[in-house]
């Protein structure tokens, strides 16, 4: 089911759903708390403005159906940087400008920057999908981010510098420090304005915990990567994007952006939170999903699509990954 909908605060997009579709919602204290309505399944959204240029929602749903949430395009000044912590579930989105699915699965961090709140997000029936999200004004995030933003990578610097012009996605592994600060927020021991300034300080804290991993602050037995390391570590990242049907040995890759390839490997886990082969795992089930999706090929056909040639193999991984294997991912499609 596809529901319009336009983000220009908290107040406004909670409230017009939930005029719209239903549902039990509160309000208290810059804090919107919304009921799922029942014919969509189970659960609940907090919204919470927490100072100019931030606010903050909490979620924690089961939906019985699959939704598409279609932002209507709004005015520049509406323009946002969304940061998405995902513990649980699927979603899926779209941005004008960018001609591929954006995917968040549990676990992930996505950095987006969304001109004139504009694109879709599909979420998915029959799983738990819980997160956090922090939406900021591209002028709050850029105060934030002033003194660190030289130390990013050069497309990430790009990006947020343009942020409410250009679209941009950026996705990560959920750390198990920002796991921890997740938890102590959705279990928030206070209420009314202890509360508000409970979950303020502790939204700051993961936006300063996530970049300053971004910018290389935390080490390892390596020592601090720099700069033109994380533009060198993405760019493998991307070489394994591009030819994952065929990819080059760690060992060339490392040759091809100028790292050695054990600075590659520790690079790769530190930043992506995954082995080499473990990003280039990822990659190939993604791309199985999505021609699940589109139901246009066979399940052999499509796992020799992605670089794998044993389907005995192949239906192993996507069911770790996804919770189904193929076949019975195209029975949830109803296909």
């Amino acid at each position: 089911m596809k529901i319009p909908l336009t983000f220009d605060d908290i107040q406004q997009s909670i409230q017009g759903f939930q005029k719209q579709y239903g549902g039990r919602c509160q309000l208290a204290q810059g804090e919107t708390f919304l009921m799922m309505p029942a014919r969509f399944g189970e659960g609940y959204l907090r919204g919470i403005s927490l100072r100019e240029g931030l606010e903050l929602f909490i979620y924690e749903y089961n939906l019985s159906c699959d939704l598409i949430l279609d932002f209507q395009k709004l005015a520049l000044n509406n323009s946002f940087v969304n940061l998405t912590f995902c513990l649980s579930g699927r979603c899926s989105g779209l941005m004008p400008g960018i001609n591929h699915k954006l995917d968040i699965n549990g676990q992930q961090t996505s950095l987006s920057t969304v001109p004139y709140a504009a694109g879709t997000v599909e979420l998915f029936g029959g799983q738990k999908i819980s997160g956090v999200e922090l939406v900021m004004s591209p002028k709050f995030a850029m105060g934030l981010l002033a003194d660190r933003l030289s130390a990013m990578p050069f497309t990430w610097q790009q990006a947020l510098k343009a942020a409410a012009l250009e679209p941009s996605f950026h996705l990560t592994q959920l750390s198990p420090e920002i796991s921890h600060i997740l938890r102590h927020m959705f279990n928030c021991p206070y209420q009314g304005t202890l509360r508000q300034l409970y979950l303020e300080g502790k939204s700051l804290e993961l936006i300063a915990l996530y970049f300053s991993v971004i910018t290389g602050a935390v080490t390892d037995s390596l020592g601090e990567l720099k700069r033109d390391e994380l533009d060198r570590l993405h760019q493998a990242k991307q070489i394994l994007s591009q030819q994952m049907l065929d990819p080059p040995s760690p060992a060339v890759i490392a040759r091809q952006v100028g790292l050695s390839e054990r600075k590659l490997q520790k690079g790769f886990q530190q930043l992506f939170g995954r082995t080499v082969f473990g990003v280039l795992h990822d990659y190939r089930m993604e791309a199985a999903r999505q021609l699940l999706e589109r139901g246009q090929m066979s399940v052999g056909a499509i796992a020799l699509a992605v670089g794998i040639s044993h389907r005995g193999y192949f239906a192993s991984a996507f069911k770790k990954k996804y919770g189904s294997t193929p076949r019975e991912y195209l029975k949830l499609l109803g296909k």
